[in-house]
């Protein structure tokens, strides 16, 4: 098996629940992250991953990602977000085996099918846990992030 170095992952429903708070012309107020996450993800890139976020979303999450200079890339549609993948690993150099792409949507699935390790939280629904490797034992906002970075650490250990 190759080695992962990338991990790609959506925004809302994996670092958020999926809700927010819209006004009444549509224009998301706030959204919930978990502090957690964070930490984990500033982990994972001290270990060597390299760790970015793919999303139709809105400024919340840019500026969330920009304050925290962890890379965010801006998908306007699903489609977009498939060639969007496509072109990080690009960028990163990795074939779709050194990549763990993480999404709670069902419009993800054609990313999904492109990396064969593309996991899902425990409350994605159960198709996408059908067409994903894994799931995650915790719910999108949750902390997916600690239990990552707990997977990945135990995943070197076993290869050593």
């Amino acid at each position: 098996m190759e080695s992962i170095k990338l991990i790609v992952s959506e925004v809302d429903g994996v670092l958020t629940d999926g809700t927010y708070a819209e006004d009444e012309i549509g224009h998301v107020l706030y959204k919930k992250f978990n502090s957690k996450d964070f930490a984990a993800i500033k982990r994972l890139r001290s270990d060597g991953y390299t760790v970015v976020f793919l999303s139709e979303d809105n400024n919340i999450s840019y500026n969330m990602f920009r304050r925290k200079n962890i890379p965010f890339y801006w998908a306007k549609n699903h489609k977009e977000k498939y060639e969007k993948l496509v072109e990080i690993l690009r960028r990163y150099n990795c074939t779709p085996d050194n990549v763990i792409y993480i999404s709670s949507k069902v419009s993800d699935e054609k990313c999904i099918n492109l990396i064969p390790k593309s996991l899902c939280p425990d409350d994605a629904g159960l198709y996408l846990k059908s067409i994903c490797w894994a799931e995650f034992t915790t719910g999108g906002g949750k902390g997916i992030m600690p239990e990552l970075f707990y997977l990945l650490r135990n995943l070197h250990k076993n290869e050593a």
